[in-house]
This record gives C-alpha cells, sequence and structure tokens, in this order.
C-alpha cells in the first residue's frame, strides 16, 4: 500500500479520522495549551462548532474529568467512571456544555510534559446514551494518543519550517510574552536543563528579547519572532559558523550538500569564480584547509538543528 503524504497542516484533522477507525465516535476535539494559562492556543474539532471549546472553557471548574484526566496523565478516562448516569444528565455541566451538542458519552485523555507545562487533551464523544464506551476501547485510546501527541510536534516544527522558507536554525520553541511554553522541541528543554541547573521548568528561565533581536544568554544565542499571538523562540549554542555572513553561509551550506561552484553559483546569482573566492575567506575565518574540516564543523553544528 502506497504511503499517504499529509500536509503538516492538517495532520491533526487526519489523525482523528484515523482514530476513528479504532475507536468509532462521532465528536472529538484535540487541544494543546499550557497547564498554567488553562487555555487552548491550539484546537482541532471534528463535527462540533467552534462556540463548543468556549462552553468546555467556561465550565472547567464544575468538569470533574479534566482534574482526573490531569492527575493521571497517560490514562484514559470516561465521565460514567467520574459520576452515574443520573447525577451527570441532571448536572449543571451536562446542561450547559454537553445537551446543547447531543454529547451523552465522554472519553477523555491528557498527556502534559512536566518540563514545558505543555497540556494536550484529546476528548472522544458519542451522541448515544446506549454506545459505552469500552474498557478495550480506553486502551486503544491510550496507545494511540501517545504517538499522536509526539507526532503532532513534529509536524508543527515542520510547518512552521515551511512557513519561513527556510531551514530552522537551533532548538525552538513557541511562547507567550511571559515565556510559557506552548510548543517546545525536547532538545530545546534538554538545552535548558543543562544551562540553568536550577530551572524547574513550565516557563523560560529568562526574559524574552524584542522580536527581531539576537542576544546571548549564559553563552546560548536567542531569538524571537512573532507568530500571530504568541512567539517563535530559537536557541542555539555558539558555533564558528557564527561569524559567516549571510552569503557565506548561504556558500557553505551548498558545498554541505554536495553541490559544485557552478551549481551554487546558478543558485545564488554568482560566477563559479566568486564562489570558490568566498569558500577560500571561508577557510580563513575558520582556520580550516578543505572541504573535509568545513564538514566537520557543519557536522559538529548539526545538533543545533531540529
Amino acid at each position: 500500500r502506497a504511503r499517504q503524504h499529509v500536509e503538516a497542516e492538517e495532520f491533526r484533522d487526519w489523525a482523528l479520522k484515523r482514530l476513528n477507525s479504532l475507536i468509532p465516535y462521532d465528536a472529538a476535539l484535540w487541544g494543546t495549551g499550557n497547564l498554567i494559562s488553562r487555555k487552548f492556543h491550539s484546537i482541532t474539532a471534528v463535527n462540533l462548532p467552534s462556540e463548543y471549546t468556549q462552553a468546555l472553557e467556561a465550565t472547567q471548574d464544575i468538569n470533574p474529568i479534566l482534574p482526573a484526566i490531569i492527575k493521571n496523565t497517560g490514562t484514559a478516562v470516561a465521565m460514567s467512571d467520574l459520576m452515574t448516569d443520573r447525577k451527570f444528565h441532571a448536572s449543571e455541566l451536562y446542561k450547559t456544555t454537553f445537551e446543547p451538542y447531543n454529547v451523552e458519552r465522554i472519553l477523555s485523555i491528557a498527556h502534559t510534559d512536566n518540563r514545558s507545562g505543555i497540556t494536550t487533551l484529546l476528548s472522544l464523544y458519542r451522541f448515544d446514551k446506549a454506545n459505552k464506551f469500552s474498557k478495550a476501547e480506553k486502551l486503544l485510546q491510550q496507545h494511540a494518543s501517545y504517538h499522536l501527541v509526539n507526532s503532532a510536534s513534529h509536524f508543527f516544527f515542520m510547518h512552521l519550517s515551511d512557513q519561513t522558507g527556510e531551514k530552522l536554525r537551533g532548538r525552538a520553541a513557541i511562547c507567550d510574552s511571559e515565556g510559557h511554553f506552548y510548543e517546545a522541541q525536547p532538545k530545546l528543554l534538554d538545552l535548558l536543563q543543562e544551562k540553568f541547573p536550577d530551572w524547574r521548568g513550565n516557563k523560560l528561565p529568562f526574559e524574552l528579547p524584542a522580536t527581531g533581536e539576537e542576544v546571548v544568554i549564559n553563552d546560548l544565542h536567542v531569538k524571537t519572532e512573532p507568530l500571530g499571538e504568541l512567539l517563535s523562540v530559537r536557541i542555539w549554542e555558539p558555533s564558528p559558523l557564527d561569524q559567516l555572513t549571510e552569503r557565506e553561509s548561504e556558500i557553505v551550506e551548498g558545498v554541505s550538500q554536495g553541490l559544485t561552484f557552478k551549481e551554487i553559483g546558478k543558485r545564488m546569482g554568482l560566477a563559479p569564480s566568486t564562489v570558490s573566492n568566498h569558500l577560500y575567506r571561508v577557510y580563513r575565518k575558520l582556520n580550516i584547509y578543505s572541504r573535509s574540516g568545513l564538514a566537520k564543523i557543519v557536522h559538529g553544528n548539526s545538533d543545533n538543528n531540529p
């Protein structure tokens, strides 16, 4: 069977439809947010109107399923595990949040990264009261959701790279203006733990620089760019390659890809001899004498790329 190509921005919708073949449902919600803010910043819904999410957030303080799944992350919980059908249907929660959208059965799971505070909620809904979620379906949701959450993060940063039209430099995260995480690559969290031993997670251990400004903090380069209402944050360790100009960096990238001077020149609109002269200056700056020496520096710096 041929592999199906899925665009990054369509991944969650595609994944939820595939999940429906494992666990039949009538509606679903996949929301991601920060444990501190308790708000979704990214939402994918199937067969639910946009106002449903607002209703869910407005009644979270009286929704027993939310503290249950946060306390037991990675474990699927059905509403029927927490209250009887009679109590559920008599509750304000049912009447204001679920009944208007025909929701009768709920199976939810949360995954929280303790270092970043990023929390993902995946809820499946059925409109038929008689169609309860089974124990086997709970186990299926637990197994499948773990892989879906990790895959979604990978696809998110792939999509971000596609949007910028360039290779992402450094390790990346998405934060609000106060530095709370909304997406974060594991390697970025590893680097923060290494450089800030007293860091306890959930937000960046330093104040964010102004957007577009590159600063050095604890020997780490930090740069932020606007991303809607949030900020894209890049963090990388210093490298000899940092001293190169933009044109020199582009030539180094071409050489690393095995391109000839003629091919690099065609890409950049330069004569092959000009490319050669730029590469010679790169060698002098980096105190190297060959392409093999350049390859060692480039590959040594590859850890700074996602």
